[in-house]
């Protein structure tokens, strides 16, 4: 009896270890996106251009306002979603996924179509209750919500490709 309960920690531990990876992975690749559409905005603050706003808009909206001053809570609260998500795909979601022979073959895939549900809840729930409103149409960052699917694109793929 010891061994499964041995075995479980041990895929718990992973699962951990791979969601904070993959966290750290799409909220680094994120931070470098937005630090080479500020450094074009800075260079250029009077760029009227879509980009240019779009990036300065990014920076300097309303969920930023409200999350600077409980920035280590927010990063908390965002490792912990990105763990949990993680774990959701391993536990609940990779299995089913699994069970069909094309998706089984391509879990790069698997984990593509499961990115949509995370960023699905990102953007029609966690947004409008932190009153950016649905895909954060109240931020003036149109693009807002298209780096957060990608972001969740990227840590589904990570997730996906890691579980095996």
């Amino acid at each position: 009896m010891t061994a499964p309960a041995t075995s479980q920690v041990h895929t718990t531990r992973h699962i951990v270890v791979m969601g904070l990876a993959a966290t750290v992975a799409a909220l680094f690749v994120s931070l470098l996106v937005l630090a080479w559409g500020l450094g074009r905005a800075a260079s250029n603050p009077q760029g009227a251009d879509f980009l240019t706003r779009w990036f300065a808009g990014l920076w300097d909206n309303l969920v930023v306002d409200r999350t600077r001053g409980a920035l280590v809570y927010s990063g908390l609260a965002f490792l912990v979603t990105g763990v949990g998500y993680a774990y959701l795909y391993a536990v609940a979601v990779a299995p089913v996924l699994y069970r069909v022979e094309a998706l089984a073959a391509r879990p790069w895939l698997c984990g593509a179509l499961y990115a949509f549900l995370p960023w699905s809840i990102t953007v029609f729930a966690v947004l409008p209750m932190v009153g950016a409103g649905v895909l954060g149409s109240a931020l003036a960052a149109g693009g807002f919500a298209w780096l957060a699917l990608a972001a969740h694109l990227l840590h589904g793929i990570l997730v996906a490709a890691w579980t095996g």
